[in-house]
């Protein structure tokens, strides 16, 4: 019988907490989804722990639903976490391969990959949790991506390293440890939900993922098959709503209800334009607006601004949008906004779509698959099977099982 691990993947959200539990099959290298659960997190905002009590209560909660759904003994727990807090370098290692018949195994790939973590400067404040190989350089041939077996003398690899604040890390793992969950491993969200969404073909033609959250949008830019930049703006889907609450003199609730249902990022020769009748600030007051005012004077001028900011980043580095012959593939909370990915085909002269795990290695129900707001929780636990895994490696005993300790730290509470 194949070896099934139960995996559990926990995003540190914007403003919520989502917790995936899938089983994978360690033969076949595929990801079944059992369950998935969210909940908004007054303790977190923009991927940072803002309130280690807030936050160790939502992380309490999300497991303690995940392992009654999943009814079985978790055996890996791994982190997702964006935010502005964690920046991102390139380094290069080397390791000589001394042995006598000249085959490179797992362990020269860790001695090159610890000479690329040394290479990189941090502040005393900052930890390298995870590095990422982009490709391999064996005697100086190049684009190698699992060099083990292979024969050389010298052998390099080219890395891309996240880097973070030491103190948010560490506060991510005091509101788990208040609820007895630790952590076995720590990944870059952005990169985790990039790479179940994006095939080889697009990865090689060029293309970019953006992750539209509500606070935070993140890129990742794939070129000649291999990760080139990484990096976030602080902008996103409540924006959209806030600009609407402040034009409109309306509460934010009613706001996002608005722009979910009436607005739209793109117009096109389907757009109908219609007024609507909505509730004032004080929740009794009737208000109407014109659709057509809704988009071309809030949304359009928001949609334009996060456009020209993705458009200005990507073009600072080597990489510029010439390289998006594979498209933009759009995710995230934000990415449901309709006429989106027309806007982006508009702005960057190329194709673009939304985003949906490979249905080839992520198997499960459409509702949580379908649902943007899984997917970096779904990309942690088929890390598994990728080389994103970092550095960090923090084990849990569970011998009396997440479960039993999540319900006691609540009696304790209550």
């Amino acid at each position: 019988m194949a070896k099934q691990l139960l995996v559990v993947g926990l995003d540190i959200g914007g403003s919520q907490i989502c917790c995936v539990s899938g089983i994978c099959n360690m033969e076949s290298r595929i990801v079944r989804i059992l369950s998935a659960v969210a909940v908004s997190c007054d303790g977190v905002k923009a991927g940072a722990v803002i309130d280690i009590q807030e936050a160790a209560l939502s992380i309490g909660k999300v497991f303690e639903e995940t392992e009654k759904i999943a009814g079985g003994h978790i055996g890996n727990i791994i982190v997702a976490v964006r935010g502005n807090f964690i920046k991102s370098k390139s380094s290069r290692g080397v390791a000589n391969i001394n042995y006598s018949n000249k085959e490179i195994t797992q362990e020269t790939i860790n001695i090159a990959l610890e000479s690329a973590k040394k290479q990189i400067r941090i502040e005393p404040d900052q930890e390298i949790f995870q590095i990422v190989p982009r490709e391999y350089i064996l005697n100086q041939q190049r684009g190698i991506q699992n060099p083990v077996g292979m024969e050389g003398t010298y052998i390099e690899v080219d890395v891309h390293a996240f880097i973070a604040s030491s103190s948010n890390i560490g506060n991510i793992a005091k509101a788990m440890n208040s609820v007895g969950v630790r952590y076995d491993s720590m990944i870059y969200g952005y990169l985790a939900a990039s790479d179940i969404l994006v095939t080889k073909e697009e990865k090689e033609l060029g293309c970019l993922v953006v992750d539209f959250g509500g606070l935070t949008i993140g890129l990742v830019h794939y070129v000649n098959g291999i990760i080139r930049h990484t990096d976030e703006i602080s902008d996103g889907s409540d924006y959209i709503a806030r600009d609407i609450s402040h034009k409109l003199r309306a509460s934010y609730s009613v706001s996002k209800k608005i722009k979910e249902i009436q607005g739209v990022a793109f117009v096109d020769a389907n757009f109908k334009n219609e007024e609507f009748e909505y509730k004032g600030a004080d929740g009794r007051s009737k208000r109407k607006c014109d659709r057509f005012e809704l988009v071309n004077e809030i949304i359009t001028p928001r949609v334009d601004r996060i456009l020209y900011e993705i458009k200005e980043l990507i073009e600072k580095n080597n990489y510029g949008d010439e390289f998006l012959s594979g498209g933009i593939i759009i995710t995230g909370g934000g990415s449901s906004l309709v006429g989106l990915t027309e806007a982006f085909e508009k702005a960057f002269n190329c194709s673009a779509r939304t985003g949906t795990p490979n249905p080839e290695k992520i198997l499960g129900s459409n509702e949580i698959l379908l649902n943007s707001s899984y997917t970096t929780a779904i990309g942690a636990i088929a890390s598994n099977f990728s080389n994103l895994k970092g550095y960090s490696q923090r084990k849990l005993s569970r011998n009396s099982g997440i479960l039993s300790k999540v319900s006691k730290w609540f009696e304790e509470i209550i």
